[in-house]
């Protein structure tokens, strides 16, 4: 591990998806971790400041006008993508957002989640200026209207949001406990949870006419369970990776994403280590969760087996799940297949032998879950 911040990385202002918190939220935000922004951070902190006074008008008149309308949308068997981060989580949701049945949450809604109703053709054209045509952790295309974690609009919310510990990753592993695996959750945590994530679905299903989401977020892993008390007719789609190789990716994500995002210094060693701490709570907790979901509900699958014949899978996918229309959206499967087509995969070397000795004590029990070698 090896995160660097670099002078450009301080005044990178436009790249940062805090963009569009309320301001409420961003001074919740601050006094939770104590206003620890170091001088170095301030113009970004001072950047977003303004943003959320300069937005505060536009969030009020939108709620005025639409939230009862919201409030009485009905969010319709939501597809909820899980899996670890670098897992293969936005390929496979990129491919099911070609369905022109389903709808997602896209990079403007969720940086601008309080406005996009009201202002999103504005401020999608401002982030299509400013948004980079990759992402910075990969190869993979990015742009405003793509589909995205629906977690980030989550962030920009409310304080429920595992996005947080980007911002403020000294706070990463507290973070975590409290609103991914909900381990440390306090009811009035739980409840904000709740309220928000569900009125961002309705939001979401209002926007596009009722049709059903597919959403992807890996904190979502950690909620399974959660998700069925909201949402009974979920259903759910499961995709794992070799833990060495999402070990070595989840390096370099946070290797790149933490100097873009953060508002304060992380440490190596314990970033490092909460890699290995959020894998095992995660999978400990959706592999208990999985126990009591019926079948009916959940498909798995490997990043290997989506690589090797995605049309296949997906053919797979829509059958187990009973999701409709599969024959009508499979050409626009393949339309994203071929624009996929020389899209190389990060390369890694294999992790250290002490490194891999480690993945292999504690991750364990997800090689022989599912059938991944140790060696």
């Amino acid at each position: 591990m090896n995160i660097q911040y670099r002078r450009k990385d301080y005044i990178n202002l436009f790249s940062n998806t805090v963009f569009g918190i309320n301001f409420t939220n961003w001074m919740r935000l601050l006094a939770r971790n104590k206003f620890s922004i170091p001088p170095a951070f301030w113009l970004k902190a001072i950047f977003i400041t303004v943003n959320s006074l300069f937005f505060a008008p536009v969030y009020f008149l939108e709620r005025l006008l639409y939230r009862n309308r919201i409030n009485k949308t009905k969010v319709v068997r939501p597809i909820f993508i899980l899996g670890h981060h670098r897992s293969g989580t936005t390929y496979l949701h990129n491919l099911l957002s070609r369905d022109p049945n389903l709808a997602f949450c896209s990079t403007y809604q969720a940086l601008v989640p309080n406005q996009f109703l009201l202002g999103g053709g504005v401020f999608r054209r401002i982030l299509g200026k400013f948004m980079p045509a990759t992402r910075p952790q990969d190869n993979v295309k990015s742009g405003a209207e793509m589909p995205i974690e629906e977690e980030f609009a989550m962030g920009n919310m409310c304080g429920v949001s595992f996005t947080h510990s980007y911002y403020f990753p000294q706070s990463i592993r507290q973070v975590f406990d409290d609103v991914v695996t909900f381990e440390t959750a306090t009811p009035a945590l739980m409840d904000e949870w709740k309220t928000n994530f569900d009125y961002l679905l309705k939001k979401l299903s209002f926007k596009n006419k009722g049709k059903r989401l597919v959403l992807k977020s890996p904190s979502n892993t950690g909620r399974m369970k959660e998700l069925l008390t909201l949402y009974p007719d979920a259903v759910f789609i499961h995709i794992h990776r070799d833990p060495n190789v999402v070990y070595l990716s989840n390096v370099n994500l946070y290797e790149k994403i933490l100097p873009i995002l953060s508002f304060q210094k992380a440490d190596n060693k314990e970033i490092d280590d909460f890699i290995f701490y959020s894998y095992r709570k995660i999978h400990e907790k959706f592999l208990a969760d999985k126990k009591s979901t019926p079948t009916s509900k959940l498909v798995e699958i490997s990043f290997n087996d989506l690589v090797a014949d995605p049309i296949g899978l997906l053919e797979r996918i829509y059958r187990h799940l009973s999701i409709e229309g599969f024959n009508q959206a499979a050409p626009h499967f393949r339309e994203e297949i071929k624009d996929a087509v020389g899209y190389k995969t990060n390369s890694y070397k294999s992790p250290d032998p002490a490194t891999k000795k480690r993945i292999a004590e504690e991750w364990g029990f997800m090689f022989d879950a599912y059938g991944y070698p140790k060696d």
